[in-house]
């Protein structure tokens, strides 16, 4: 009995597969009609056949989908050049799901060559030989919607949906550096799709994804994109990440992440910084000190860094005195003075290079009460 059941679960499971495959064919045909009316109804029908697990492994399937998928789009795109009323969110939705469809479709379109016997098929200089049976018009379709793509970023952009503009912007950036665009020589130039990058990443840091926005500012910069404030950008993607490990109590991997960070980027004084702060919520001032300084080293103009090295310097001798409760002011002046001498320049630069913060201030004002307490000039 109990092995009727499993046969008929087999069967069924089998007839399901067969029947998704079958409807996929039906509908690859009449997607191939090109009747306009058509795609709507082939985009809603295959919908079973993406997620059985037959047919989802089959690139008829996802071919027939983006096919239906980049019809519906260029439908309503010409619709909307000859001024007729088109849902441009719909349009544009579309388009993802066109790009979606048939980049799932292009490795499963990519199958070895076999003999007779089984064996692959081997080309000339030994590598297997490949067959593919819709790479080709699928390869044309994302490379000639490039543009529509890269305005539905816009577009979206525009209308502050950031995730939705991520998306349409790192599909083009992928389609741009995918092997076949550069084979057929239709991969942008460089300065393109850095700046494609570059708003990528910008959607993702006003999407609060900083990870991601920072990985793509990263490739940006790396193409030579350098306008628009992007490193500026880039370092705060990297803090917020490292703010968040740091939420979380993970500080050996925000340290390794600022130490990847500044091997491509040692002279930015703002990860020295952030590189401080995180071993001082790990380690201590005393840990901290060392890239707090460096961090000034590297930028002079950085207000920050010099407050940190005044305020670390100011608690090292504020510890002294904790740590001593009893100790006369006679006691205390000779291990105070230096510290507090060596953070006065410190702090009066931070105050010189930033006076709407009111904290340097406030620190050099408590040291000079001290001076005046212990009689020192």
């Amino acid at each position: 009995m109990k092995k009727m059941i499993l046969f008929a679960a087999a069967a069924i499971m089998a007839f399901g597969a067969s029947a998704q495959m079958s409807l996929v064919k039906d509908l690859a045909k009449k997607v191939g009609t090109g009747n306009p009316q058509a795609y709507a109804e082939v985009l809603d029908a295959i919908q079973p056949a993406l997620m059985n697990p037959e047919s989802a492994n089959d690139a008829l399937t996802w071919y027939t989908a983006g096919k239906a998928a980049f019809g519906l789009y260029d439908t309503m795109f010409g619709a909307k050049s000859l001024g007729q009323p088109v849902d441009d969110n719909m349009m544009n939705e579309v388009l993802s799901a066109a790009y979606e469809f048939y980049q799932t479709a292009l490795p499963l379109d990519s199958v070895v060559e076999v003999d007779k016997n089984g064996a692959p098929k081997l080309n000339k200089d030994g590598s297997k030989k490949i067959k593919t049976k819709f790479s080709k018009e699928i390869i044309g379709a994302l490379t000639a919607h490039m543009g529509d793509i890269a305005n539905a970023g816009n577009i979206y952009l525009q209308a502050n949906d950031w995730v939705n503009a991520a998306n349409a912007y790192g599909n083009f950036a992928e389609i741009a550096r995918a092997p076949f665009a550069i084979a057929n020589g239709v991969a942008p130039a460089d300065s393109v799709i850095s700046q494609v990058r570059f708003f990528q990443a910008y959607s993702q840091y006003q999407a609060k994804d900083f990870a991601n926005a920072y990985e793509n500012f990263t490739k940006a910069r790396n193409m030579g994109y350098t306008t628009d404030n992007i490193v500026e950008f880039q370092t705060s993607s990297l803090a917020n990440m490292v703010q968040e490990m740091l939420d979380k109590n993970e500080y050996d991997g925000a340290l390794n992440f600022i130490q990847n960070a500044l091997k491509n980027d040692p002279n930015n004084a703002i990860l020295h910084d952030i590189m401080g702060f995180t071993m001082e919520l790990k380690d201590g001032i005393d840990a901290a000190l060392p890239f707090y300084r460096h961090a000034a080293e590297v930028d002079p103009t950085y207000a920050n860094a010099f407050f940190d090295v005044g305020r670390c310097l100011y608690l090292q001798a504020q510890k002294i005195i904790d740590d001593n409760p009893s100790a006369t002011t006679k006691d205390l002046v000779p291990k105070l003075k230096p510290i507090y001498d060596e953070a006065l320049p410190y702090l009066r630069k931070a105050i010189e290079l930033d006076k709407e913060n009111p904290k340097p201030q406030s620190v050099l004002d408590d040291i000079l009460y001290k001076f005046e307490m212990m009689g020192v000039k």
